[in-house]
């Protein structure tokens, strides 16, 4: 049984974490190799976003949870801390279950998420992973920006109304 100041001490930790987050929630880099991740974090976070970093899609894939029909990532060991998840950077060649595999696990739980594959293979082998969910884009390493932005449009720009579509 929870007592009531440790419910109390939850609450306050739960919103300090929130105005961390800001009311954008997480993004999560699935990404392996850990200089491109911690890139495309800080590149994130230029566009007041946070990133959470995986090196596996199970390891992404035991961090969220479904609250009120939408996606969570629960993080942290002891006291975890919950944030909706709001987009994901997905390499294709992951250790264990694919970046492909993932964005159609992802997409069948969050039809609306945004999301972007990234990867360095080219595209004979990236071909053999399969095709990536309709809508999404498959950007080569090293990739352009600006095409990153595009794929995660109704992220960076949450003001404006039109639906973003990825070739």
């Amino acid at each position: 049984m929870i007592t009531a100041m440790e419910q109390a001490k939850r609450r306050l930790r739960q919103s300090a974490v929130d105005a961390v987050a800001g009311t954008h929630g997480m993004v999560a880099i699935v990404e392996d190799d850990p200089h491109v991740s911690r890139a495309l974090g800080m590149w994130l976070k230029l566009h007041g976003l946070h990133a959470t970093h995986h090196t596996s899609g199970e390891s992404l894939m035991q961090a969220i949870q479904t609250e009120n029909g939408r996606l969570t990532l629960c993080i942290g060991i002891g006291h975890p801390v919950t944030f909706p998840l709001v987009g994901a950077i997905l390499d294709v060649n992951l250790p264990g279950m694919s970046g492909i595999e993932l964005a159609h696990v992802l997409r069948g739980l969050s039809p609306g998420l945004p999301l972007a594959i990234i990867t360095a293979l080219r595209e004979e082998d990236r071909a053999r992973y399969g095709a990536p969910p309709q809508g999404i884009l498959c950007l080569k390493k090293p990739f352009d920006l600006d095409a990153l932005e595009d794929a995660l449009f109704p992220l960076l720009h949450p003001t404006f109304h039109e639906t973003a579509q990825c070739a």
